[in-house]
């Protein structure tokens, strides 16, 4: 898989309510096995994380779901989902807010 020499993992940004979410190497490889995922959306996946919607799973309370519309996306998927583990770790406890997976789906 071809990737850019000059890239640094992890990769984090920050979501709109402040928190620093990062991804890890491992876990885009992971991403890239759902279909559709390709490495050039790389971008977008980090930019639902940055803009997207927010919503909390109703089954885990540690895992947030960000969604986002692109018209940048291969058809026929029109929103990247990217989904959020938050956490903490270490003493004291610090803030360990990573990126589990991210996939495409089609939105009507």
């Amino acid at each position: 898989m071809h990737r850019p020499a000059d890239q640094e993992w992890p990769i984090s940004v920050i979501d709109r309510r402040g928190h620093r979410i990062y991804l890890t190497l491992e876990r885009w490889d992971h991403a890239l096995a759902h279909p559709g995922m390709h490495e050039e959306l790389r971008d977008i996946a980090l930019n639902a994380v940055q803009q997207g919607s927010r919503k909390q799973d109703k089954y885990l309370a540690d895992k947030f779901i960000y969604v986002l519309e692109s018209f940048e996306l291969p058809e026929p998927y029109t929103h990247i989902v990217v989904v959020v583990k938050m956490g903490w770790q270490g003493e004291p406890p610090q803030p360990n807010n990573f990126v589990l997976t991210a996939y495409l789906i089609q939105k009507w």
